[in-house]
């Protein structure tokens, strides 16, 4: 049951453009096209060459997506990701400006890394008071394209799911998630998932998980419904969302599941902390565990 199919996502499927912009990138961008042996884009000063090549040192059996990056004509930083095993591999790179406290735009790269549903790797270069620098910012689901400017200040932010959502409670294609947002500071990598200036993001983002899932059908669906209570948390609406899924969740037909009570994994889990809980049981003690209170 598809209670809501938005776990594939984009910046550009996150929050609906304008009609007619579906495929337009948010910023320069390039990418590496069929065929094509490398592919560049230059703003601001910034030259962001990617291509794919063998390095025997680091894979001696698939190409590795590359990143070099150029100031002035002089490379600057090289990165080397990690290979899909693709003979046409998804790598993009764009220049945009993600870290307000230096002077310099920044490049962000993603490439793909193959595996089901799984995994577009991102890193952001960066220039910082020692030169350049690759800051890895994480493997994500989807097809790598997470800048989008949330609150219109000309700073991009990479946004995308809370992958801890996908699978735990229900089928991936079954499940929601709540927003995650990145940035990048001095060099590294910051959650900024949490600040009031993108509470209007996750109220927008809480209204199309509704938007997209079934009003009688959402309260069957352990997967959707646990996505939901978190985003409504973020969107500062936790404790009624909450107080919505015990009213409608059908206690009597959940026979309930072996959790731990700590919070950790069922399999390390000593048998002193293991409770049969149903689902709202279980989903308040993983919303706990990860950070997501009310």
């Amino acid at each position: 049951m598809a209670m809501a199919a938005l776990i594939t996502v984009s910046s550009t499927a996150l929050f609906a453009q304008s009609e007619g912009e579906d495929d337009k990138p948010l910023f320069p961008t390039t990418e590496l096209a069929e065929g094509a042996k490398d592919a560049t884009i230059t703003d601001s000063g910034i030259t962001a060459r990617i291509f794919q090549e063998r390095r025997p040192e680091i894979d001696p059996d698939d190409d590795v997506p590359v990143l070099q990056v150029s100031v002035g004509g002089k490379m600057v930083l090289e990165h080397v990701g990690t290979a899909s095993g693709m003979a046409v591999p998804t790598i993009s790179a764009s220049i945009v400006d993600i870290d307000p406290t230096n002077k310099s735009k920044e490049v962000y790269f993603s490439s793909y890394t193959g595996g089901a549903h799984c995994c577009s790797e991102v890193v952001v270069a960066t220039e910082t008071d020692k030169g350049w620098v690759a800051v890895p910012i994480g493997s994500f689901d989807g097809d790598g394209d997470y800048l989008q400017d949330l609150n219109d200040d000309g700073e991009a932010e990479i946004v995308t799911v809370d992958n801890a959502f996908l699978y735990t409670f229900d089928c991936y294609a079954c499940s929601a998630a709540p927003l995650v947002i990145k940035s990048v500071r001095d060099g590294k990598m910051v959650d900024v998932t949490t600040e009031p200036r993108f509470a209007k993001a996750h109220r927008e983002w809480l209204r199309q998980l509704e938007n997209d899932s079934d009003p009688v059908e959402r309260w069957k669906s352990p997967g959707f419904l646990a996505g939901w209570v978190a985003a409504s948390i973020r969107a500062g609406e936790g404790e009624t969302a909450f107080k919505q899924l015990r009213k409608h969740w059908n206690l009597a037909a959940d026979p309930g599941e072996e959790a731990c009570v700590t919070g950790g994994e069922i399999e390390s889990c000593a048998a002193k902390d293991r409770r049969i809980l149903k689902f709202p049981e279980r989903l308040k003690l993983f919303l706990d565990h990860n950070g997501y209170r009310f």
